[in-house]
């Protein structure tokens, strides 16, 4: 359930979009694959011009670009047009099942990787749910007893990101756990501090830092560099931007969250008592 109201919550995000579509898409698309489909699929969309070919550890360059020669050097570049612009338009999604949680998701529209606010919205997310110290988590878990789990997170792509909040709780308690996570949203514009962006921060550098002692993960962090900047950035230009969030920046930020940026809820579970899209967009802009 935890993994499904994901899928909800970005379809309903993006409706009518392929940002919007699930990865592996229906389970009827799916079954009806065959190999034919399969090779016209990978001849259209493998192509180098589509490919970013990343390597990290104990490799030698020379060696690298010869063999990427030998395997692609005879292909083909695509002749695929550039995507659409994808568009947060939000909405609602309720599936209600008996189950032992009821699960509550909320995105906000947030920005995409090139934009200046993109670290802004990491550390606000990082503040708001991103730890045992974050406000969600104190008020919410610690405070209240109102769930066992929640947490929030900021996911960019390359024109639009989302800003996601979850929890999983029970039908008697779903209501209370929505309207407070709202609340807390909205308290976060007013008053988030210094020191919890500070915390912040240090938990996005660290999270950064740890990330580069796995080769695997160097070698993802250069392809997705590059995908995005067409550059590496220097490590330091990355810390850079990090430290010059202030909590000021974060609070302007949070101010957008909790008035006017798109929302999206997802709602799955024994929700009977769970409050409306519509409900939870009064409070956010009461």
């Amino acid at each position: 359930p935890d993994d499904v109201i994901f899928d909800w919550l970005q379809e309903k995000a993006y409706p009518g979009q392929p940002l919007g579509r699930t990865i592996l898409g229906p389970s009827e698309r799916v079954s009806a694959f065959d190999r034919e489909d399969l090779s016209r699929f990978i001849s259209q969309y493998y192509r180098p011009d589509q490919l970013i070919l990343s390597a990290a550890g104990a490799v030698d360059h020379d060696v690298i670009v010869k063999l990427a020669e030998k395997l692609f050097g005879h292909m083909q570049p695509s002749l695929l047009s550039s995507a659409d612009k994808a568009y947060f338009l939000g909405g609602e999604v309720r599936h209600s099942k008996k189950l032992e949680q009821a699960h509550f998701a909320l995105a906000f529209e947030s920005p995409g990787y090139k934009h200046d606010d993109i670290y802004t919205a990491q550390i606000y997310a990082s503040a708001l749910g991103g730890g045992m110290s974050s406000r969600l988590f104190q008020e919410i878990r610690e405070k209240k007893g109102l769930c066992y789990s929640i947490f929030a997170q900021s996911g960019a792509y390359s024109d639009t990101g989302m800003t996601t909040v979850y929890a999983g709780t029970s039908a008697e308690q779903v209501s209370d756990l929505a309207t407070i996570t709202v609340d807390e949203i909205k308290r976060a514009a007013q008053d988030l501090n210094e020191a919890e962006v500070a915390r912040a921060r240090v938990q996005m550098k660290a999270g950064l830092l740890m990330g580069l002692e796995s080769p695997s993960n160097r070698a993802e962090r250069l392809a997705r560099l590059i995908q995005i900047w067409d550059r590496v950035p220097e490590l330091s230009e990355t810390v850079g931007r990090i430290d010059s969030v202030k909590a000021a920046d974060v609070r302007i930020y949070a101010e957008k969250i909790a008035s006017s940026s798109p929302m999206a809820l997802a709602l799955y579970g024994p929700i009977d008592q769970a409050p409306t899209f519509d409900q939870l967009q009064e409070r956010r802009v009461a």
